[in-house]
């Protein structure tokens, strides 16, 4: 019933747009993607035994995770594009990402009658909790999948941070609910980039573990 995508994936830049970047290769290394993000969710696809769909370009091209009719999606750089040039880069790679998901889940929905996206990334903000599951408890398949994994996860690691998140407006996950009846759901999964990155406050391969052995069944 598992729908897997990552957004923040990659910080690759065209061969045709190099040149919005040139002498900000280090604002690109650093602000352009997510690390780890990619490798967790390939560890939840492997486990899963199901497809990843995740974003093939830089963030600082567009951004996967937000709406496709939001203006921010393009960054201080794209939007230096012309329109025709931005409508490329939607066409070519947002909405074939939004696109794929979409025809992901009709497929799960019709194959299992019920679906479940996980968007999965690392982050690294002031105050963040190791895990935060980010959902909309108007759904109740996102809020009893995040209640229930939640309280697996601070029974099996209690020293950690675990945050359940209720954001209704977060932006993919948005655009995807509004698609789809209350049998869908759309949860984000967001683990400290620090242990991806430094080992800090716990190994990644102890918390990719962790998650992987924690998430509910369905």
């Amino acid at each position: 019933m598992f729908i897997l995508s990552c957004e923040p994936a990659t910080c690759a830049v065209p061969e045709w747009h190099k040149e919005l970047f040139k002498g900000h290769e280090e604002t690109l290394t650093a602000e352009g993607w997510s690390p780890g993000s990619l490798n967790l969710a390939q560890a939840f696809a492997t486990k899963l035994r199901t497809l990843l769909a995740h974003g093939d370009i830089t963030k600082l091209l567009i951004d996967f995770s937000r709406r496709p009719d939001d203006p921010e999606r393009f960054s201080r750089f794209s939007k230096r594009l012309t329109e025709e040039q931005q409508r490329k880069l939607d066409e070519r790679h947002h909405l074939a990402h939004l696109n794929l998901l979409k025809q992901r889940i009709r497929e799960e929905l019709s194959k299992e009658g019920q679906a479940l996206h996980l968007s999965i990334r690392a982050d690294d903000r002031p105050g963040m909790a190791v895990v935060e599951l980010v959902f909309d408890p108007s759904r109740e398949i996102e809020s009893g999948f995040v209640r229930k994994w939640a309280d697996t996860l601070r029974a099996a690691a209690p020293e950690l941070t675990i945050h359940t998140v209720p954001d209704p407006n977060y932006g993919l996950s948005s655009a995807l609910r509004e698609e789809f009846p209350p049998v869908f759901g759309s949860v984000s999964v967001v683990a400290a980039r620090s242990s991806f990155l430094e080992g800090k406050p716990l190994r990644w391969d102890k918390l990719k573990k962790l998650l992987l052995e924690t998430m509910p069944k369905a």
